[in-house]
């Protein structure tokens, strides 16, 4: 049974806005399906808590020119594609829905772009990673006009990794069996080869959920490796690091900016200690730039210092920034674009997202789109992080 979830925001007088033929109602209506229960439930509730935070400090702002705005529809989809594209459906045929954010990974979000994209309804990307979501026919060609995205995407991902473990001479990749893992894994091969000619690079996959890689580990073990990358999900590389330590595998340990999140620290306890990542740098850095003091400032006076934020309150955990804060940045960026284009009309939200520069974000300091650039994070706004054991605590300490 799908979960909806319908916040209504506060009444206010209809305001004439360029380009509309009617009045519309009051409320200006967002609407997104994720994975709000379930196993990876960290994902979809983490940019549904970002997505409130970012309405109620609108509203308490006095809204868009006035209007109040919401979360009208907010539907559970568990990370089944299926799921997703039954709630889109459903989502769409609210034609009070002014704006989109995409499903929580890469699988649901494959799964409903060529739906939004014949919509044509602005939706932004908080988190799916596979490079086709925002450009299907490859990277040289247009963009999806209607979709934009503030995540990691698995092209900049790849160069940050390849970087980090460009040292070693033979290496594993051990990825699941989504778009997400096979693109990452293929991605990141391709970088390291490179950059390394004569670098041997085993790759294994694995179905997410599964409880046991032992087989495919083994074989990276037989291929001498000398460090492996797993790219997933938490609660998936919690596994892989268990029967790592049964089969007393101690080479170096590389994860995904999906991997490195509390389901991961949880799983594994004290075996995470050594794992490197790549995530965003914007938490890592100290002092923090504006933006993302704001927000976390924000998460903690509402939710506190609770799984997503991390026990310690001067120092949230990494992984917030893609949890929970994409999911900030990507209501902002819409309430932003109404507010520039003074309309709900979705070709000109779209066209004013088109011309969005150097916004503030929380997870990327400068977030700018044009027509044929879709796709907000650089390089430069990726961190490499060792997680350290200090105390009883895990911490990510930024290495560069």
């Amino acid at each position: 049974m799908n979960i909806s979830r319908r916040t209504l925001g506060l009444g206010a007088t209809a305001l004439s806005l360029p380009g509309l033929v009617q009045a519309q109602p009051a409320t200006i209506k967002f609407g997104f399906t994720a994975a709000l229960t379930g196993p990876f439930n960290e994902f979809g509730e983490g940019i549904n808590r970002g997505a409130q935070i970012a309405v109620e400090e609108c509203n308490k702002a006095g809204g868009i020119n006035g209007r109040m705005v919401a979360l009208a529809e907010v539907l559970d989809d568990q990370l089944v594609p299926d799921r997703a594209v039954q709630n889109l459906r459903r989502i769409l045929d609210n034609r009070e829905i002014v704006g989109l954010m995409c499903p929580s990974g890469s699988g649901p979000t494959l799964a409903i772009a060529d739906m939004i994209q014949a919509d044509g309804r602005p939706i932004i990307n908080p988190q799916a990673q596979t490079p086709t979501i925002v450009y299907p026919n490859g990277l040289d060609k247009p963009p999806r006009p209607n979709l934009f995205s503030v995540s990691i995407s698995n092209t900049v991902e790849s160069e940050k990794l390849a970087a980090a473990m460009s040292q070693y001479s033979r290496v594993g990749i051990v990825h699941e069996s989504t778009g997400y893992g096979v693109t990452g894994a293929e991605l990141v091969r391709q970088e390291l080869v490179k950059r390394k000619p004569g670098m041997r690079v085993s790759v294994e996959s694995y179905n997410q959920r599964a409880q046991d890689m032992t087989a495919q580990l083994v074989r990276v073990q037989r291929a001498n490796a000398e460090a492996m990358l797993v790219i997933g999900l938490g609660a998936d590389f919690a596994v892989i690091r268990r029967n790592m330590s049964r089969l007393n595998m101690n080479l170096a340990l590389f994860g995904a900016a999906g991997a490195v999140t509390m389901p991961y620290i949880e799983g594994a306890g004290d075996l995470v200690a050594g794992t490197r990542a790549v995530n965003h740098a914007a938490f890592g850095r100290r002092p923090m730039h504006a933006a993302a003091a704001k927000f976390v400032d924000l998460y903690r006076a509402k939710f506190g210092t609770d799984r997503w934020y991390g026990q310690d309150a001067a120092n949230p955990l990494i992984s917030l920034a893609a949890t929970v804060g994409s999911g900030y940045d990507c209501i902002n960026l819409l309430i932003d674009a109404i507010r520039r284009a003074g309309s709900t009309n979705a070709a000109e939200i779209v066209r004013a997202l088109d011309q969005t520069r150097d916004f503030a974000g929380a997870t990327i300091e400068k977030i700018s789109f044009t027509p044929q650039n879709h796709v907000a994070l650089k390089l430069e706004d990726l961190g490499t992080y060792e997680m350290l054991k200090r105390g009883d605590r895990v911490v990510l300490e930024l290495r560069d």
